[in-house]
């Protein structure tokens, strides 16, 4: 004779208990329930057996009968009567650490029945029972693995700020085409539970084959920078202007920002560095439709400059996209086209700690979220104009943002990114960055930079003061600072100083 299969349900949340419960009933299951679960489904005219009868406890012991030993052996045992599915929502922290639950959760994992924690799951379980009469052992696996998961991750949460203990459990979202390098294979992308609305899991893929490690990489990068650059232009205006940020490996080697014309603003980051971007990425707060597409297509004055008409960006970054954007940019399959909704208004990172892997462990420490403020910063030198302090904007966002090696400059000017660069000394960077600039034709007489260290010598003030540029940010510090401060004083430069623990360097 055929094994009769149980489920117990014990249950927070009841939303659509009632439906599950007959559908199992109706497919030969017995369902023992908690005494609050149990009245929901008597009520509903389903047949149920209430955990007190299953256990046969009478006597109240202070705990939930849920615990009873009887319970994890027939979780884990296989003995009679045998659970074959536990389907639990546990309440949440705000209510209580419902350990009870999870304890039922994990007896279920260890013993190989299913554990079942969503609706969503105890549907896909159901289905397999109508079609097949049984559940496959990968469905069963990925329920013990999420519930293994879910677990950790609930522990995880309970750890003191301060505790001398740290983790971190992901949820794998898409494979990726490949990591950095072909062979590196398989590579995926994981999602945190941290709602962050800008996070690479809430960005959708339009169009484009699989995005790669390198891919998604880089795209991250040029969020944080995107978002630096947002967050600076809203606390300095109080609202934020067109901007578009084309990158290299993560850099961005463009920026364009216009406050009247989106496609001003595109042209501007594509011309920062119109060979560089080949193959690169792109991010913006523009909304794309067909016009704009073209744009970022092909371009006449690109062919002219560097011989091919088209821009051939692999990643495209925008709030949206129209049907007809699509079709153009898509014409390109390598050509990955990404849509949230949340770069029309995007923010900084708000989860407390930022990581990075090492061998044997990671780093850990609070995210690198400094926002340029111009208002509270020490100014030297004469008034500035509007486009002025945009450009410097422009400087700062990309030399605080910018992994070249060190010691990044950035230099701007007509709301454009002219040329950044970096190095092991600051005199070389910065001559890294005007020579570069120059390189590509752009003329830095009247425009800005930005520093994301303090100046050690003044060799590089006089590289830049030679060039032309008249404004500049940089953080204050430096055995120096004094003879610093008064080159650029006796070159009548206007000059922001910055307090010195808002150095920019990252992605160390």
């Amino acid at each position: 004779m055929e094994r009769r299969q149980r489920a117990l349900f014990s249950l927070y949340d009841t939303e659509g208990v009632e439906e599950f419960a007959r559908a199992l009933a109706a497919l030969g299951w017995e369902i023992i329930a908690s005494r609050e679960t149990s009245a929901l489904l008597a009520a509903a005219g389903i047949p149920v057996t209430e955990l007190e009868d299953f256990v046969d406890l009478r006597v109240d012991y202070g705990f939930p009968p849920s615990m009873h030993p009887k319970i994890e052996a027939a979780l884990t045992l296989e003995v009679h009567p045998r659970l074959d599915l536990v389907y639990i929502r546990p309440y949440p922290l705000t209510v209580g650490n419902d350990v009870g639950g999870r304890t039922l959760l994990a007896w279920a994992a260890k013993g190989r029945r299913l554990p079942v924690m969503s609706p969503g799951d105890l549907e896909d379980i159901v289905r397999e029972l109508r079609g097949n009469g049984l559940v496959s052992e990968e469905t069963r696996g990925r329920l013990i693995d999420k519930t293994n998961a879910a677990i950790a991750r609930h522990y995880l949460s309970l750890l003191r700020e301060d505790a001398a203990y740290d983790g971190m459990i992901g949820t794998r979202e898409y494979d990726l085409l490949e990591g950095e390098n072909p062979y590196q294979r398989p590579a995926a992308l994981f999602s945190e539970e941290d709602g962050d609305p800008l996070g690479l899991p809430r960005f959708r893929r339009i169009s484009g084959e699989p995005p790669c490690f390198t891919n998604m990489a880089d795209t991250d990068a040029l969020i944080q920078s995107f978002c630096l650059a947002m967050e600076a232009f809203r606390g300095q205006y109080g609202r934020a202007p067109y901007i578009c940020l084309a990158g290299k490996h993560g850099n961005a080697c463009g920026m364009g920002v216009s406050w009247d014309d989106p496609a001003g603003a595109l042209e501007k980051a594509l011309f920062g560095h119109p060979g560089a971007v080949w193959g690169g990425e792109l991010i913006t707060n523009v909304a794309l439709d067909a016009a704009l597409a073209e744009v970022l297509y092909r371009s006449p004055r690109r062919e002219k400059l560097v011989g091919d008409a088209a821009w051939m960006l692999d990643v495209v970054i925008a709030p949206e996209f129209s049907p007809e954007a699509v079709a153009i940019l898509g014409k390109r399959q390598r050509r990955k086209l990404l849509q949230n909704q949340a770069l029309a208004a995007p923010v900084l990172p708000q989860s407390r700690w930022s990581y990075r892997f090492v061998r044997g462990g990671f780093l850990r420490q609070p995210w690198n979220n400094y926002v340029l403020d111009l208002k509270a910063a020490e100014y030297q030198g004469p008034p500035q104009d509007q486009e002025a302090l945009d450009s410097l904007i422009i400087a700062w966002t990309v030399a605080v943002s910018s992994s070249h090696g060190g010691n990044e400059i950035a230099l701007a000017k007509g709301r454009m990114l002219l040329g950044a660069g970096g190095g092991p000394a600051t005199g070389e960077a910065t001559t890294v960055a005007v020579n570069r600039a120059r390189s590509l034709g752009h003329e830095l007489t009247g425009g800005a930079f930005a520093a994301n260290a303090f100046f050690p010598f003044t060799d590089a003030p006089e590289t830049l003061a030679a060039a032309g540029l008249r404004l500049g940010a940089v953080p204050a510090g430096g055995g120096a600072e004094p003879k610093v401060r008064a080159f650029f004083a006796q070159r009548e430069m206007g000059m922001y100083y910055l307090p010195e623990e808002y150095r920019g360097f990252c992605r160390h």
